[in-house]
């Protein structure tokens, strides 16, 4: 929760208006299934949610490497997500390591984490390696450099973000006809 909180502040900083942190460890999704799409019982959280991802303008993802991959319960996040929630808007994908990896979930994501959504992944991400002695608070870090590093790529996501708009405007109603990835 420190990586999202200090990537928050960051967002703030750069002139994000609403930066909301969504933990899916605590939302009781099921696992994707054909009743997404009957808005079936089970899934009214999950409508609950998609209305908020629609209005939003950017994302960033955060996952824990678990045994080299992303969490199942981002998995299934990105598998829900349509064009409609992420389609055109910028996407800063960052992992959180206890020791000196965390590029595998990345790798994994950047492969398949946009079939079907059309995420645009920004070409930059972070990587929170040894976190339990980088990530020092809510809103600091241990290392200098780092910090420079995620500032820019905050800054970056910002800048995608405002110049996608005019892409998903273009595209709004070609995006109905062709809702899924080759």
């Amino acid at each position: 929760m420190k990586a999202a909180t200090y990537l928050q502040h960051l967002g703030h900083l750069e002139g994000f208006q609403n930066v909301d942190v969504v933990d899916l460890s605590t939302l009781d999704f099921p696992l994707w299934n054909e009743g997404v799409w009957n808005a079936s019982e089970e899934w009214s959280g999950w409508k609950a949610l998609a209305i908020d991802l629609k209005l939003s303008d950017a994302f960033v993802l955060i996952t824990p490497e678990w045994h080299g991959m992303v969490t199942p319960a981002l998995k299934n996040f990105l598998m829900l997500c349509t064009s409609e929630e992420l389609g055109h808007k910028p996407v800063l994908l960052a992992s959180v390591s206890a020791s000196v990896n965390g590029v595998y979930p990345i790798s994994e994501i950047r492969m398949t984490g946009s079939k079907n959504n059309h995420a645009c992944l920004i070409p930059d991400h972070l990587i929170f390696r040894h976190c339990e002695t980088l990530l020092l608070s809510d809103k600091t870090v241990s290392d200098e450099q780092f910090d420079k590093r995620a500032r820019y790529t905050v800054k970056s996501l910002a800048a995608y973000a405002k110049v996608l708009g005019s892409v998903r405007t273009t595209l709004k109603e070609e995006m109905k006809k062709f809702p899924f990835g080759m």
